[in-house]
């Protein structure tokens, strides 16, 4: 019988937070336009829910070694806490890959483009010799991963690639690059000893800490902009002011406090409703 502390480990490998953003853009392209289908709208949420669970799992097995001594992740990483072996994390990515693919593929012939190229991306980004993740602008990789979603779904779902979908990927891009370039400041100084050259260890605290400022202007001034030109309606915009409130509280604190793992975690909630802004403004 499998125990409770193994179900945990495997659902943890997962990292559910971070694909609600994802999933969000999801919905909010098929409820774009009149012509979705439910069916679809299902496997294609499947087959990303499949593909992110091998995104994180992949990420914990190569990782194992880092996040022990992580002050993030070493209570995060199910291999790392024990409550799941290598081997089994191994078998879980090869179940995950296979799977997501196939539920693409019943989604329809465009769908399996989602998870084979997300897939690629995960091998460039965790795996040797590329280990992009270990290189001043690696960060880049998982903000695309991120993105493929909304490129995907609005695509699919418009004959064009629109105003909205490009105002939307950026926005997202973002999103997705303000949360990962803070996600190296907890561990700069054991990443600065294991000489990894990651953004915060290549440019400096300051230098992430004013990348997070930018990032997070940049996103509400490409909201307003797309509310001024009638790309979006401004409904969401009390969820993107209380975003950018509580983001800019915790940037205001100062760079030995983003250091801290709590203050990361919050910053990463509080970027949570920036999707979600958007996609009721796009609906």
């Amino acid at each position: 019988m499998v125990s409770l502390e193994k179900t945990m480990g495997v659902i943890r490998q997962f990292r559910f937070f971070f694909a609600l953003s994802p999933l969000i853009s999801i919905f909010s392209a098929f409820l774009a336009v009149k012509n979705y289908s439910l069916s679809q709208l299902f496997l294609v949420t499947l087959s990303f829910i499949l593909v992110h669970g091998f995104v994180s799992s992949v990420n914990n097995a190569y990782d194992v070694e880092t996040d022990q001594s992580s002050l993030l992740m070493k209570t995060e990483n199910s291999i790392v806490t024990g409550s799941l072996s290598f081997r089994g994390a191994q078998i879980m990515n090869l179940i995950l890959a296979i799977t997501s693919v196939v539920v693409g593929v019943f989604a329809g012939p465009y769908w399996t483009g989602l998870p084979i190229v997300a897939i690629i991306l995960v091998v460039l980004y965790d795996l040797k010799p590329f280990r992009l993740k270990d290189r001043p602008l690696g960060f880049l990789v998982a903000p695309i991963q991120q993105s493929l979603p909304f490129l995907f779904s609005y695509a699919a779902a418009t004959s064009s690639f629109a105003l909205s979908l490009w105002n939307l990927s950026v926005f997202t891009f973002l999103y997705f690059n303000g949360v990962l370039v803070a996600r190296y400041l907890p561990d700069m100084e054991f990443d600065l000893k294991l000489g990894i050259r990651n953004f915060s260890t290549a440019y400096g605290a300051e230098a992430t800490r004013r990348f997070e400022i930018a990032a997070m202007a940049l996103k509400a001034t490409i909201y307003m902009v797309g509310v001024v030109l009638g790309v979006l309606s401004p409904i969401g915009l009390p969820l993107l002011l209380v975003s950018v409130t509580l983001q800019a509280r915790v940037l205001a604190l100062g760079v030995e406090a983003l250091k801290n793992p709590i203050n990361f975690r919050r910053f990463a909630i509080a970027s949570i409703p920036n999707t979600a802004s958007i996609a009721l403004s796009m609906i």
